[in-house]
């Protein structure tokens, strides 16, 4: 008998045995007779379906039951040209594709986002990024790993996401807000990290090899993924991916920047079933690394800082070295994901997901007395989530209906630091349900969502006095979202989307105590005024966040683009400004309190992609975005400056050499002009006036020159691609306003990367 894969007869099948053939009947049984006892080649083929083929030996009437699988063909291209109606409420989206991806290996997630116009990225030294969309970063974006939300310590500034950004085969960032579908968390974004399908079936078996070397630093990296389906026979696949790093100190152009290496080491898997009805993944992955934060940025006294800063030179500087030394950071990650998904008939599909991770993270600063080994700031973070969700798709409308659970402790390991812990322990409990509905007509897409939160927070934390209180709260808020989307051609289209949101804050910003080591600042939280613990929650004011945006957006052959303009007011906005300096048994470092304030967020995005002939391309980027302190009628601190990016590739075959490229490109970036006034540390204790101050001016714009080439080099039946690249390669000496370290020394100088990437048969 012959079946498919879901064990249905198949008729009409051609079955060969020794040159001899038959097709199967209604019910796809077949039938060979007056057969000698032998060995003979079977074989069955059906259009649609890979042909099977085996060795049976007869010695008696025997019956077989033969299932078959269903054939992909890879194609080299196909165009699909169609309207989108599902995922995402906002079409304000931007992807980096697989080839976008390729061209980052080497860098982390934050810095690889930088790319896209209205991304910026929150530094803290060169191997720290935290990416910022549209002036807003840590609490307020979202991101999405594989399906589940990132639960790490994404609190702090210096915190990169830990997640390897060779999982993903695609990256996006979706620009509007997103509260409705994902929470609070979203209320300034998501970035959207998708590793590439586990089912394919073109081939049982592949993979890729990526590795490269980093000229600044020293870095060399390696990462593998293997995959293949477990059998012929049945829709279970699987892939292994694994990552390794490591890099030494950088370079500024005039010195080496002291402590600032990394490794890092991670590993994922994922195991899968996919049927016609119904899927299953389980996923799992580790991340660990090891960051050297700036050696320089820990002061001992009030004229180290004021020099550091006056001087434009770190004062401390080594030889260049792989060692990683106090102050660092360890962080591992552990994720454990599964998904579940079952489609009903006449209904939808359901979803459910189950997410659980554990952060473990320690800050090791310059301690005396031997206890060095001994972390200041050791903590574990437990996170359970499951979200549950009916999404239905007809032809004029589509939607989604789903809740969210989300658990979480923190719990401080004070007694490996002997130091009271910067934020208390805590646990948080959150459910939010959501509705969202989109309907199209003729040439409109109209979008409608909404959405209720509840969240419970008890904090254990230490008053002045060492005593012991554990406040708790309740809070209690909602979302909303409206959008449109007009197709004025095939090639073009125009969304607007307005949405309402709210975020009680963090207990980062409500109690945060001590120094943030990788900061060197003393942060002080929102119910820390002077010291004092408050517990009263009438004194919380949640965010209220309402962003309107719209963009054009064109998608021809030789001309896309992407223009978006956004307006976001932010009641009780909730950002950290300096308000001093101070001595400790640590070093002496300035001190940041979180505060609120009505703020005003405007901006444009611009991307550009025009090929003027068919081997040139040009891409342009350009973004601005413009921060306002209504309250005060001031600027608002650590908002990005406009950025300016300008490259020409050319892509020819050259002889055996595939897609070889040379381009040039020109990043721009220019002064922020509008940041709050300077303070000097030494002049903080003089200092009477209610304006929000810096305790160093907004550094100069800069210019950089990037050139890179490449190409791919067949090797049998797969392919070798190999790219070098040269970054600031007038080695400028420059300070980016959003790295929290210029105020220490210049960011890195010139740099040349190699990468080598080797497919065999893998997603690509």
């Amino acid at each position: 008998m012959v079946r498919d894969s879901d064990g249905q007869a198949m008729p009409g099948a051609t079955v060969m045995l020794n040159g001899d053939g038959t097709v199967t009947d209604a019910q796809g049984f077949f039938v060979f007779k007056n057969l000698c006892a032998n060995t003979y080649n079977l074989s069955v083929k059906f259009v649609g379906f890979l042909p099977y083929e085996s060795h049976i030996e007869l010695t008696k009437n025997q019956q077989v039951s033969i299932t078959l699988r269903e054939d992909v063909t890879e194609l080299s291209s196909i165009e699909v040209v169609g309207q989108q109606t599902r995922s995402a409420i906002s079409n304000t989206s931007v992807s980096l594709t697989e080839h976008d991806l390729d061209h980052q290996h080497g860098k982390s997630l934050g810095e690889s986002l930088k790319t896209v116009a209205g991304v910026n990225a929150l530094q803290v030294g060169p191997a720290i990024f935290k990416p910022v969309i549209h002036g807003l970063h840590s609490q307020r974006i979202l991101i999405l790993n594989n399906g589940i939300r990132q639960e790490g310590q994404q609190w702090g500034i210096e915190h990169a996401p830990e997640i390897d950004p060779f999982i993903a085969s695609e990256i996006t960032v979706v620009k509007g807000a997103e509260a409705v579908r994902y929470g609070a968390d979203a209320i300034g974004g998501t970035i959207i990290i998708n590793p590439p399908s586990l089912h394919n079936k073109a081939h049982a078996f592949g993979g890729e090899i990526n590795t490269g070397f980093m000229s600044n630093s020293r870095m060399t990296f390696l990462s593998g993924m293997v995959e293949g389906e477990l059998n012929k026979s049945n829709p279970w696949s699987w892939r292994l991916q694994g990552t390794a790093k490591r890099g030494g100190d950088f370079m500024a152009r005039d010195y080496v920047l002291s402590n600032t290496g990394v490794r890092e080491l991670d590993f994922s898997g994922s195991l899968g079933y996919k049927g016609d009805n119904r899927s299953l993944e389980i996923f799992m992955s580790s991340f660990n690394s090891t960051i050297g934060i700036l050696r320089a940025a820990h002061t001992g006294n009030q004229n180290d800082l004021q020099s550091s800063i006056e001087n434009g030179e770190p004062w401390y500087v080594a030889p260049f070295s792989y060692d990683i030394n106090n102050p660092k950071q360890k962080i591992n990650h552990q994720l454990l994901k599964i998904q579940a998904s079952q489609k009903i008939k006449g209904v939808g599909e359901l979803k459910v997901l189950y997410g659980g991770q554990y952060n473990q993270r320690r800050e090791f600063d310059i301690r005396r007395g031997g206890r060095s080994e001994r972390p200041a700031l050791f903590m574990k973070l437990f996170t359970n989530v499951l979200d549950v969700s009916l999404d239905h798709d007809h032809p004029r409308h589509s939607g989604s209906i789903g809740i969210n659970a989300t658990y979480k402790q923190n719990i401080n390991e004070t007694g490996e630091t002997g130091i009271r812990p910067m934020i208390p322990d805590y646990r948080l409990f959150s459910s939010g349900l959501f509705l969202i509905e989109k309907v199209r007509k003729r040439n409109w897409l109209f979008e409608a969502g909404a959405r209720y939160d509840y969240q419970h927070l008890n904090v254990l934390a230490f008053t002045t006095t060492n005593d012991l209180v554990k406040p708790s709260f309740n809070f209690h808020y909602l979302s909303g979202s409206l959008g449109a989307t007009y197709y004025i051609s095939p090639q073009a289209r125009l969304n607007t989307h307005l949405g309402v949101s709210s975020r009680p804050p963090h207990v980062s910003e409500l109690y945060s105590e001590g120094l943030h080591h990788g900061t060197a600042a003393i942060e002080e939280g929102l119910m820390r005024p002077n010291g004092e613990l408050l517990t009263d929650q009438t004194l919380i004011k949640k965010e209220m966040s309402t962003k309107w945006i719209t963009s054009l957006q064109l998608g021809g052959e030789r001309l896309s683009a992407d223009f978006s303009v956004y307006v976001n007011s932010i009641d009780n906005y909730v950002f950290l400004r300096p308000v001093g300096s101070r001595l400790t048994i640590r070093g002496y470092f300035s001190v940041w309190q979180y505060e609120q304030t009505d703020a005003m967020l405007k901006g444009l995005d611009v991307s550009l992609n025009w090929h003027p002939v068919q081997k040139i391309k040009y891409t342009g980027k350009f973004s601005y975005v413009r921060g306002e302190d209504v309250t005060r009628n001031d600027v608002l601190i650590f908002i990005p400056p406009i950025a300016i990016e300008n490259a020409l590739t050319y892509t020819t075959d050259v002889g055996k050499l595939k897609d070889f490229f040379v381009q040039a490109s020109i990043p721009v970036v220019l002064k922020q002009n509008r940041a709050p006034i300077t303070v000097y540390p030494e002049d903080i204790p003089d200092y009477t006036g209610e304006r929000v101050y810096d305790i160093a001016p907004a550094p100069a714009g800069y210019t950089l020159v990037n050139v890179e080439m490449g190409f791919k080099v067949p090797v049998k039946e797969n392919t070798l691609s190999i790219s070098m690249a040269g970054e600031n390669l007038g080695n400028a000496s420059y300070r980016n306003y959003m790295n929290r370290l210029r105020y220490f020394a210049d960011d890195v100088g010139r740099t040349f990367i190699i990468r080598l990437n080797y497919n065999f048969h893998s997603h690509n």
